[in-house]
């Protein structure tokens, strides 16, 4: 009798079980990843313990075999002595780890704590050199003076900066360039 109530309430368990169905929320945006995370977030200390930078993204994307790092709403904020220095967001961020270098894609914005500005759709940032580059349209704003163009290479703090093609410059609101 025991045998036969064991064996009953093992099929009855078994019986009423069905297959789960997960169910995807969404699709991933890069294919062949190792690793994505959601709300991804990474912060640098220095070996004397200041905060250095903190990388925040929507959705991150980690291919080790490539060694490089792909993260979407892509947030990056830069320390120097534990005090701010650099915002600098993107709505797609590569970072190749070889080469130390990230390639920020579609509503780029650099902000500094000097309060300079710039934005493209796309910007170059190379971690080992500190240097930014863009062959896409700039636009620098920068105490009360505007400056558009074509392609840029600067500092990563916007100190020194050169627009290849530059477009047009206003000056405390006005554009020089305007005829008269």
């Amino acid at each position: 009798m025991m045998k036969f109530l064991l064996i009953l309430s093992f099929v009855f368990c078994f019986s009423t079980c069905k297959d789960k169905k997960y169910l995807r929320v969404e699709e991933e945006k890069e294919s062949g990843s190792m690793i994505s995370m959601r709300d991804f977030s990474r912060i640098s200390y220095t070996k004397e313990g200041q905060l250095e930078w903190k990388l925040m993204g929507k959705e991150s994307y980690i291919f080790p075999k490539d060694n490089r790092t792909i993260v979407y709403g892509f947030e990056f904020y830069q320390y120097e002595n534990g005090k701010f220095k650099s915002y600098l967001s993107g709505e797609r961020g590569e970072i190749n780890h070889a080469s130390e270098a990230v390639v920020l894609q579609g509503g780029v914005k650099l902000r500094t704590d000097e309060g300079r500005t710039l934005t493209s759709e796309t910007l170059n940032y190379n971690l080992s050199e500190k240097t930014l580059s863009t062959d896409d349209d700039v636009t620098i704003f920068s105490d009360g003076t505007t400056i558009r163009g074509k392609g840029l290479r600067a500092d990563k703090g916007l100190n020194k900066y050169t627009i290849l093609r530059p477009s047009a410059i206003s000056v405390g609101g006005t554009n020089p360039l305007k005829d008269k």
